[in-house]
């Protein structure tokens, strides 16, 4: 953990961290001839990845290929199958996702220097219409602009520079970050929004004629389900005519860019720089790889996986695992470079 940055909000011993995973006491295991160990008296002194591990700090272990042998103190939260591979004397915590239980205690103990604190506070330099209508202990940044109408509901965090338009509204409980342009859109509860994304904007549509060129009125809205995770410098534009709809959970990595009346269903993964013409429609639990493009009017079916870099142009049914440019099967995809490999060895030998 980068302390210039982040830091321990208070002092934190090993049962501490027992009682957030749900794990006994006399689950961990330590070396035998530690019989004296209480974890009451252990300290965490601070969150290391695993190569960091010494001493009073915390980490956990999933790569079995990691340099795991210089490794030879510490706490470390693990599966059991791989207590085996580390160092007897670190003392191991039992845990079925050793990531996820990490992860639940960052989000416990750890926050920004720069903290997001939740309080009744609205920056001086903030413009907030008369008739917006703000919760309870909602905090509005410096030079953000709240427009007529809009409904900020409690517990709610919006950083400085951040404009919402009329008649929005954003739910409980969410993170808006700095520079983020919010228009025509709902936001349900838990929604976070990392900074200079745009939200609601006016989709590509227009009617070439040269200098005559009429760009379409976008006359729908953006609709952002429960605890939807957006990324930075992302844009999502809101719908032609209907919605564009976000689902519940879904998840958004930066520079990801959604085109208008795309409906994205619940549990959606969609990594880096990820491309969606307008009216694409991913079903539940879609896993896009960075870089992947998909045409307009194409539907990719639920639990389908899209390897990276991948160009969509036509529709896929439930559960396929899609890859190359143009996208096809993965298996055949595969086999199509095997073969071209093999063609360009011959070529060469000849």
């Amino acid at each position: 953990m980068d302390k210039e940055f982040f830091k321990i909000n208070h002092k934190i011993n090993l049962l501490d961290i027992l009682h957030i995973l749900d794990i006994s006491k006399d689950e961990i295991v330590f070396k035998k001839e530690n019989l004296d160990v209480h974890p009451e008296k252990i300290n965490i002194e601070d969150f290391v990845s695993f190569e960091n591990l010494k001493k009073n700090k915390l980490s956990f272990f999933t790569n079995v290929k990691s340099n795991f042998k210089n490794v030879s103190s510490g706490i470390c939260i693990a599966e059991k199958e791989n207590f085996k591979y580390l160092n007897k004397d670190i003392i191991k915590i039992p845990y079925s996702n050793p990531k996820k239980g990490f992860s639940k205690i960052l989000k416990k103990y750890v926050t920004e220097n720069q903290q997001y604190k939740k309080e009744n506070k609205i920056h001086p330099s903030a413009i907030v219409h008369k008739t917006a209508k703000i919760g309870k202990n909602v905090f509005i940044g410096a030079y953000s602009i709240i427009g007529e109408d809009v409904i900020i509901e409690d517990n709610t965090y919006i950083s400085e520079r951040v404009t919402i338009s009329s008649n929005c509204k954003v739910g409980k409980e969410c993170f808006i970050g700095a520079g983020v342009f919010i228009e025509c859109t709902v936001l349900n509860k838990k929604v976070n929004v990392a900074h200079n994304t745009v939200l609601g904007k006016i989709g590509f549509g227009f009617i070439p004629e040269n200098t005559n060129t009429i760009l379409t009125p976008h006359v729908g809205s953006l609709i952002i389900g429960k605890g939807t995770n957006i990324g930075s410098g992302c844009t999502i534009d809101r719908g032609l005519i209907d919605k564009t709809q976000i689902g519940k959970y879904v998840m958004i990595d930066n520079q990801v860019h959604i085109g208008h009346n795309c409906v994205i269903d619940d549990f959606c993964i969609l990594a880096g720089q990820v491309g969606l013409s307008g009216s694409v429609v991913l079903e539940k639990n879609v896993i896009l790889g960075g870089d992947v493009s998909v045409k307009n009017n194409i539907k990719i079916g639920e639990g389908s996986i899209v390897a990276g870099a991948s160009k969509v142009f036509n529709s896929f049914p439930k559960a396929s695992k899609i890859g190359g440019s143009p996208a096809q099967d993965i298996n055949s995809w595969k086999r199509l470079v095997a073969s071209q490999r093999l063609s360009y060895k011959k070529r060469k030998k000849n």
